[in-house]
């Protein structure tokens, strides 16, 4: 396929363009040279191709395909599915934005679905973040974009088709999904069309965009089960990364959230990672807060220790901690191996030492 359709409009114009002839939004140019490049292949028109191929034809296909990377390190694959998972207001569609930005910086184009925010707002973002008009950035702002519709399906599909690494960000999910997000079936008929489009490209990004739930909001139950509705879409991530707010001084123009890896199908998880949005001149700090948040977790459990009247089982030291029970029962596990705190009667107590030996160092 041409950066042109038969009626003249660009790949921008037809992506922009969405139902009811609303006016297009106005895009950069996808520039020259992106024909199609993942067409079906010869002869499989009209016809159901083969359910297995051999093992030989599999890797020769998938041979000169990139090793797992990054577009943000341990946070951002470079390519498959990520599910960003927060409460709004929260900072996704920064993160969003962020991604879009670190894809064109690395010549990659991304298409981004927005329902939601202000037009103004919008704008706003774009600027402070320091994007530039002829940034590789396309965008379909509140069209009315749904997943059940075919026709904006292929829109989407052949944009997918024509770059060699696209982004494609869908955000939010529950306004490009109509129907009850805790209907197993019909959630799965949604991420089936996602699907869909994510395996047209195996060098293209797709990210979706969700709420947390409520229990997630509150830190209870598995950081992998924190989004709202149906756990279908957390088994279609290959990645899963949830956020979390984090309180900035008053007028200082800093956006502040922590991402956590919830799910990484090829990597480790458990990682945590702080953003720092300066609304001044759109500079983008990201630090690695995994160990710090670590060593604070159990530092709480030192002290819960430390006060206790009677020795806690282990649901009741996690309860005492607070925050997610599975982070306080791994964070109580690794001690224990470590032979920082024992088993004593019917509950936990600190190894002899323990207590002073960690106050010297904090005094020190």
């Amino acid at each position: 396929m041409s950066g042109d359709d038969a009626a003249g409009r660009s790949d921008a114009e037809v992506f922009a363009a969405v139902t009811n002839g609303r006016k297009p939004v106005p895009v950069p140019p996808t520039g020259s040279g992106t024909g199609n490049r993942f067409p079906e292949p010869p002869g499989t028109a009209g016809t159901s191709p083969p359910l297995f191929e051999s093992l030989t034809d599999f890797l020769a296909r998938i041979k000169d395909l990139p090793p797992l990377s990054w577009l943000i390190r341990e946070v951002v694959p470079d390519s498959g599915n990520l599910l960003i998972v927060a409460a709004p207001g929260v900072g996704k569609t920064y993160l969003a934005l962020i991604i879009a930005k670190r894809a064109a910086e690395a010549g990659r184009p991304s298409f981004l679905v927005f329902e939601e925010g202000r037009p103004r707002s919008m704008f706003d973002r774009f600027t402070a973040l320091g994007f530039l008009p002829d940034t590789l950035v396309h965008i379909a702002h509140r069209k009315g974009v749904r997943l059940g519709d075919a026709a904006i399906r292929e829109q989407i599909a052949e944009h997918l088709r024509a770059h060699e690494a696209p982004v494609l960000v869908l955000d939010p999910f529950s306004s490009l999904f109509l129907g009850n997000e805790n209907d197993t079936e019909a959630v799965n008929e949604a991420k089936e069309h996602i699907q869909a489009l994510a395996t047209i490209n195996p060098r293209a990004l797709i990210v979706l965009v969700h709420h947390t739930s409520k229990a997630g909001e509150r830190g209870e139950g598995p950081l992998i089960y924190a989004a709202r509705g149906s756990t279908v879409l957390s088994g279609w991530a290959d990645m899963q990364v949830n956020l979390t707010r984090e309180d900035t001084p008053r007028h200082s123009g800093l956006v502040s959230f922590v991402a956590q890896v919830a799910k990484g199908r090829d990597g480790e998880t458990a990682q945590r990672h702080l953003f720092t949005l300066s609304l001044a001149d759109g500079t983008v700090t990201i630090e690695d807060v995994t160990e710090t948040t670590a060593q604070d977790k159990e530092q709480q459990v030192r002290r819960v220790l430390a006060s206790a009247t009677l020795p806690p089982n282990k649901a009741q030291l996690a309860k005492m901690v607070g925050g997610r029970r599975q982070v306080a029962f791994r964070t109580i596990n690794a001690m224990e191996e470590r032979g920082e705190i024992k088993w004593e009667g019917r509950g936990y107590v600190l190894a002899p030492g323990t207590a002073a030996g960690h106050s010297q160092v904090e005094e020190g």
